[in-house]
């Protein structure tokens, strides 16, 4: 009997208008981890989705117990439907993985050994080729540069969502009330140890991406301004450089005026200069305002979703 055979699992998937990957989804599950774990569990959480996704996810839990579904009052986003599923599980073991099947249950068992062999408390699937859209993967590129520029700890590119974790590390994530940033981020910020499985992601089964520009802008904006003061600091220096440009246009000016008795000229170099540093200060006052929002946000001390209804008794609705 291997270790993992003795290991409960609980699946975590969050759903949003994937009624056409519903019911694949579930019986691909169970059939591919039969006999392979002591208790497996699939925990789908229905993310306001506008489709059959909720509806279809109930008729499989009736024709299968080991499915429990999480109905979300509204679109919360991913990483919010995967907390709700996340403070819902008890097993030893915590999967997540996306619900259009690019990420595979039968690679789940291949987390979990790594995981064993290494020690540590978390397995991450690293993506060797992705059958994604290029868009999908030029905003990938884009938010994985820009988050790493500015936060102080670095994220592999090809890493993604889909991971196994000790029930351990599960329950200190979902013990912490934190509103703005994200489950996974926090993880890379406490630089958790973590083994890495070089795995290839399959073509979606069905549907589109959910994954928009303005949504991997928004991850991105969460990452970098809930775990790093690196804008602010880039602020300060920029602020410092163009101080010292300023005083030096000054400088010379007052030199060429005693010395040549002349002021220099240029009314549109004057206005162009002064409308460059008021955007300049625009800015750097938008990314203090966005600082200070989000200490607003934290402090009202609101739930990161609502649960509308569920299959079993929620440890927590925050």
């Amino acid at each position: 009997m291997t270790k993992k055979s003795m290991l409960k699992l609980d699946i975590v998937v969050p759903l949003y208008n994937d009624e056409e990957v519903v019911e694949t989804l579930c019986k691909t599950v169970f059939s591919s981890l039969e006999n392979t774990f002591e208790a497996v569990r699939l925990i789908l959480i229905d993310d306001g989705s506008v489709d059959e996704s909720y509806n279809l996810a109930l008729r499989m839990r009736e024709a299968n117990n080991g499915i429990e579904v999480i109905k979300l009052a509204g679109n919360f986003g991913q990483h919010r439907a995967i907390l709700a599923g996340l403070r819902s599980t008890s097993a030893d073991l915590v999967a997540v993985m996306d619900s259009d099947l690019q990420d595979r249950p039968e690679h789940i068992p291949l987390l979990v050994e790594r995981m064993l062999e290494d020690g540590t408390s978390l397995a991450i699937a690293r993506r060797t080729r992705r059958a994604d859209s290029l868009r999908k993967r030029l905003f990938s590129r884009m938010f994985a540069a820009t988050s790493n520029l500015l936060v102080p700890f670095k994220v592999d590119p090809h890493l993604g969502a889909f991971r196994v974790m000790r029930q351990g590390v599960v329950k200190q994530i979902c013990d912490v009330k934190e509103h703005t940033g994200t489950p996974f981020s926090m993880l890379y910020s406490l630089r958790v140890p973590y083994s890495a499985v070089d795995l290839e992601r399959e073509a979606r089964t069905a549907g589109t991406t959910g994954y928009t520009f303005k949504k991997s802008l928004k991850l991105a904006s969460d990452r970098i301004m809930t775990y790093s003061i690196k804008p602010i600091r880039l602020a300060i220096i920029l602020g410092i450089m163009f101080g010292l440009f300023s005083m030096a246009i000054a400088g010379y000016s007052i030199v060429n005026y005693i010395l040549e008795d002349r002021v220099a000229p240029g009314w549109t170099s004057i206005v162009f200069v002064t409308s460059f540093f008021g955007g300049l200060n625009l800015l750097f006052l938008g990314i203090l305002g966005e600082y200070i929002g989000r200490i607003y946000i934290e402090s009202r001390g609101v739930p990161n979703y609502i649960i509308q209804d569920s299959t079993f008794e929620s440890k927590d609705s925050e």
